[in-house]
Protein backbone atom coordinates (compact mmCIF):
# COMPACT_ATOMS: atom_id res chain seq x y z
CA UNK A 1 0.00 0.00 0.00
CA UNK A 2 1.32 3.56 -0.95
CA UNK A 3 2.48 5.56 1.62
CA UNK A 4 -0.08 8.15 1.04
CA UNK A 5 -3.40 5.66 1.45
CA UNK A 6 -1.72 4.08 4.19
CA UNK A 7 -2.04 7.52 5.90
CA UNK A 8 -5.49 8.78 4.80
CA UNK A 9 -6.87 5.31 6.17
CA UNK A 10 -4.82 5.44 9.36
CA UNK A 11 -6.30 9.30 9.61
CA UNK A 12 -9.80 7.60 8.88
CA UNK A 13 -9.74 4.88 11.27
CA UNK A 14 -8.27 6.86 14.23
CA UNK A 15 -11.11 9.79 13.59
CA UNK A 16 -13.40 6.72 13.58
CA UNK A 17 -12.11 5.46 16.72
CA UNK A 18 -12.19 9.35 18.44
CA UNK A 19 -16.18 9.74 17.63
CA UNK A 20 -16.68 6.19 18.50
CA UNK A 21 -15.90 6.98 22.04
CA UNK A 22 -17.97 10.32 21.79
CA UNK A 23 -20.66 8.22 21.61
CA UNK A 24 -20.12 5.79 23.77
CA UNK A 25 -19.29 7.95 26.61
CA UNK A 26 -21.97 10.87 25.58
CA UNK A 27 -24.60 9.66 23.47
CA UNK A 28 -25.46 6.33 24.47
CA UNK A 29 -24.22 4.90 27.82
CA UNK A 30 -25.55 8.27 29.95
CA UNK A 31 -29.66 7.12 28.36
CA UNK A 32 -28.54 3.80 29.77
CA UNK A 33 -27.01 4.98 32.94
CA UNK A 34 -30.30 3.77 35.41
CA UNK A 35 -31.46 0.38 37.67
CA UNK A 36 -34.71 -0.37 35.69
CA UNK A 37 -37.37 -0.77 38.81
CA UNK A 38 -38.87 -4.23 39.36
CA UNK A 39 -41.57 -5.26 37.71
CA UNK A 40 -43.32 -8.63 36.43
CA UNK A 41 -43.45 -7.32 33.00
CA UNK A 42 -39.73 -6.55 31.34
CA UNK A 43 -40.51 -4.48 29.06
CA UNK A 44 -42.62 -2.28 31.32
CA UNK A 45 -39.56 -2.25 33.90
CA UNK A 46 -37.64 -0.48 31.37
CA UNK A 47 -39.86 1.94 30.16
CA UNK A 48 -39.88 2.74 33.61
CA UNK A 49 -36.03 3.19 34.06
CA UNK A 50 -36.35 5.15 30.69
CA UNK A 51 -39.19 7.22 32.63
CA UNK A 52 -36.71 8.31 35.76
CA UNK A 53 -34.09 9.45 33.32
CA UNK A 54 -33.07 12.97 33.85
CA UNK A 55 -33.33 15.42 31.33
CA UNK A 56 -29.16 15.86 30.89
CA UNK A 57 -29.19 12.28 30.04
CA UNK A 58 -31.22 12.81 27.31
CA UNK A 59 -30.02 15.86 26.28
CA UNK A 60 -26.88 14.79 26.64
CA UNK A 61 -27.72 11.19 24.80
CA UNK A 62 -29.38 13.45 21.39
CA UNK A 63 -26.12 16.22 21.25
CA UNK A 64 -23.11 13.14 21.55
CA UNK A 65 -25.12 10.44 19.57
CA UNK A 66 -26.15 13.19 17.27
CA UNK A 67 -22.71 13.87 16.20
CA UNK A 68 -20.64 10.86 16.67
CA UNK A 69 -23.41 8.01 15.15
CA UNK A 70 -22.93 9.91 11.76
CA UNK A 71 -19.39 11.27 11.89
CA UNK A 72 -18.72 6.84 12.46
CA UNK A 73 -19.14 7.18 8.37
CA UNK A 74 -15.47 7.86 7.78
CA UNK A 75 -14.16 4.77 9.78
CA UNK A 76 -16.76 2.44 7.71
CA UNK A 77 -15.67 4.60 4.62
CA UNK A 78 -12.00 3.16 5.51
CA UNK A 79 -12.88 -0.57 5.56
CA UNK A 80 -15.23 0.45 2.54
CA UNK A 81 -12.10 1.30 0.59
CA UNK A 82 -9.95 -1.44 1.50
CA UNK A 83 -13.10 -3.96 0.45
CA UNK A 84 -12.76 -1.83 -2.88
CA UNK A 85 -9.20 -3.44 -3.46
CA UNK A 86 -10.04 -6.52 -3.77
CA UNK A 87 -12.89 -8.31 -6.49
CA UNK A 88 -15.60 -8.24 -4.19
CA UNK A 89 -17.09 -5.17 -5.59
CA UNK A 90 -20.29 -6.18 -4.57
CA UNK A 91 -19.13 -6.22 -1.11
CA UNK A 92 -17.82 -3.00 -0.98
CA UNK A 93 -20.65 -1.44 -2.13
CA UNK A 94 -22.59 -2.73 0.72
CA UNK A 95 -20.10 -1.33 2.97
CA UNK A 96 -20.22 2.03 1.33
CA UNK A 97 -24.17 1.96 1.68
CA UNK A 98 -24.14 0.84 5.10
CA UNK A 99 -21.73 3.33 5.66
CA UNK A 100 -24.13 5.96 4.37
CA UNK A 101 -26.68 4.10 6.53
CA UNK A 102 -24.95 4.75 9.78
CA UNK A 103 -24.52 8.12 9.05
CA UNK A 104 -28.27 9.14 8.25
CA UNK A 105 -30.28 6.62 9.61
CA UNK A 106 -28.02 5.53 12.68
CA UNK A 107 -28.67 9.21 14.03
CA UNK A 108 -32.17 9.03 13.05
CA UNK A 109 -33.40 6.33 15.26
CA UNK A 110 -31.14 7.22 17.81
CA UNK A 111 -33.01 10.52 18.42
CA UNK A 112 -36.26 8.97 17.56
CA UNK A 113 -35.05 6.35 20.64
CA UNK A 114 -34.70 9.33 22.76
CA UNK A 115 -37.65 10.90 21.94
CA UNK A 116 -39.61 7.42 23.22
CA UNK A 117 -37.42 8.26 26.48
CA UNK A 118 -38.90 11.77 26.81
CA UNK A 119 -42.66 10.76 25.97
CA UNK A 120 -42.34 7.47 28.75
CA UNK A 121 -40.77 10.49 31.31
CA UNK A 122 -43.92 12.71 30.71
CA UNK A 123 -46.04 10.15 30.50
CA UNK A 124 -45.28 7.15 32.95
CA UNK A 125 -44.32 6.83 36.48
CA UNK A 126 -42.95 4.18 38.51
CA UNK A 127 -46.67 3.26 39.77
CA UNK A 128 -48.20 2.34 36.20
CA UNK A 129 -49.35 -1.04 35.70
CA UNK A 130 -49.47 -1.06 31.95
CA UNK A 131 -48.19 1.06 29.20
CA UNK A 132 -49.97 4.47 28.18
CA UNK A 133 -51.52 4.61 24.59
CA UNK A 134 -48.82 7.37 23.41
CA UNK A 135 -45.88 5.08 24.43
CA UNK A 136 -47.28 2.06 22.17
CA UNK A 137 -48.84 4.19 19.36
CA UNK A 138 -44.79 6.26 19.05
CA UNK A 139 -42.71 2.99 19.40
CA UNK A 140 -45.20 1.21 16.74
CA UNK A 141 -45.60 3.78 14.12
CA UNK A 142 -42.10 5.38 14.34
CA UNK A 143 -39.75 3.18 16.73
CA UNK A 144 -40.09 -0.09 15.09
CA UNK A 145 -40.61 0.65 11.71
CA UNK A 146 -37.01 2.98 11.69
CA UNK A 147 -35.69 0.49 13.67
CA UNK A 148 -36.16 -2.44 10.94
CA UNK A 149 -35.21 -0.28 8.22
CA UNK A 150 -32.06 0.72 9.71
CA UNK A 151 -31.00 -2.79 11.19
CA UNK A 152 -31.66 -4.99 8.24
CA UNK A 153 -28.94 -2.07 6.39
CA UNK A 154 -26.99 -2.67 9.08
CA UNK A 155 -26.78 -6.00 9.33
CA UNK A 156 -26.35 -6.53 5.27
CA UNK A 157 -23.13 -4.30 5.92
CA UNK A 158 -21.82 -6.19 8.66
CA UNK A 159 -22.00 -9.13 6.52
CA UNK A 160 -20.40 -7.84 3.38
CA UNK A 161 -17.58 -6.31 5.79
CA UNK A 162 -17.02 -9.98 6.51
CA UNK A 163 -16.92 -12.09 3.61
CA UNK A 164 -14.01 -10.39 2.35
CA UNK A 165 -12.05 -10.59 5.28
CA UNK A 166 -13.07 -14.34 5.56
CA UNK A 167 -12.28 -15.67 1.97
CA UNK A 168 -8.37 -13.84 2.82
CA UNK A 169 -9.10 -11.06 -0.38
CA UNK A 170 -7.95 -8.29 2.12
CA UNK A 171 -4.77 -7.00 3.53
CA UNK A 172 -5.94 -8.24 6.84
CA UNK A 173 -5.88 -12.23 8.32
CA UNK A 174 -8.73 -14.13 8.02
CA UNK A 175 -9.17 -14.09 11.91
CA UNK A 176 -9.73 -10.36 11.58
CA UNK A 177 -13.10 -10.91 11.09
CA UNK A 178 -13.55 -11.16 14.38
CA UNK A 179 -13.48 -7.11 14.46
CA UNK A 180 -17.07 -6.96 13.19
CA UNK A 181 -19.44 -4.14 14.85
CA UNK A 182 -22.12 -7.32 14.73
CA UNK A 183 -20.12 -9.15 17.43
CA UNK A 184 -20.68 -6.62 19.63
CA UNK A 185 -24.44 -5.95 18.99
CA UNK A 186 -25.17 -9.70 19.33
CA UNK A 187 -22.88 -10.57 22.19
CA UNK A 188 -23.33 -7.68 24.43
CA UNK A 189 -27.06 -7.46 24.96
CA UNK A 190 -26.53 -11.62 25.81
CA UNK A 191 -24.30 -11.26 28.30
CA UNK A 192 -26.21 -8.12 29.52
CA UNK A 193 -29.04 -10.35 30.56
CA UNK A 194 -27.29 -12.67 32.76
CA UNK A 195 -25.44 -9.80 34.47
CA UNK A 196 -27.04 -7.75 37.33
CA UNK A 197 -29.64 -4.60 36.75
CA UNK A 198 -27.13 -2.07 37.39
CA UNK A 199 -26.22 1.29 35.86
CA UNK A 200 -22.63 0.15 34.66
CA UNK A 201 -24.26 -2.79 32.61
CA UNK A 202 -27.38 -1.44 31.39
CA UNK A 203 -25.21 2.18 30.00
CA UNK A 204 -22.84 -0.62 28.41
CA UNK A 205 -25.58 -2.29 26.88
CA UNK A 206 -27.30 0.63 25.53
CA UNK A 207 -23.63 0.81 23.96
CA UNK A 208 -23.95 -1.40 22.27
CA UNK A 209 -23.44 -0.12 18.51
CA UNK A 210 -20.75 2.41 19.43
CA UNK A 211 -18.52 -0.42 21.38
CA UNK A 212 -19.01 -2.59 17.92
CA UNK A 213 -17.50 0.40 16.01
CA UNK A 214 -14.77 0.85 18.36
CA UNK A 215 -13.31 -2.10 18.51
CA UNK A 216 -13.91 -2.64 14.77
CA UNK A 217 -11.77 0.46 14.04
CA UNK A 218 -8.98 -0.04 16.74
CA UNK A 219 -8.81 -4.05 15.75
CA UNK A 220 -8.09 -3.04 12.37
CA UNK A 221 -6.39 0.17 12.67
CA UNK A 222 -3.77 -1.97 14.62
CA UNK A 223 -3.47 -4.68 11.60
CA UNK A 224 -3.43 -1.88 8.87
CA UNK A 225 -0.35 -0.70 11.17
CA UNK A 226 1.23 -4.02 11.25
CA UNK A 227 0.27 -4.85 7.36
CA UNK A 228 2.29 -1.51 6.52
CA UNK A 229 5.48 -2.35 8.74
CA UNK A 230 5.61 -5.54 6.66
CA UNK A 231 5.73 -4.20 3.45
CA UNK A 232 7.92 -1.32 3.94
Amino acid sequence: MKQEEYLRKKKLFIFGIIVSIVTIFGGEIPIGWVVNPESDNEILSMIMGYASLSLPQLACGVFFGGIGIPLQYYGYKAIAEIISKTDCKKCAKLTKIGAKAIAFGGATVHVICIALMYICKMECSTTITELPQNVIDFTLWLVLPFSAVFMTVYSVMTIAMAIPIVKGKTIFPKWAVVFNPLAAKVLIPIIAMVLPNTKIVNGLNMADMGIGSLITFLGLLILLEKYQKRES
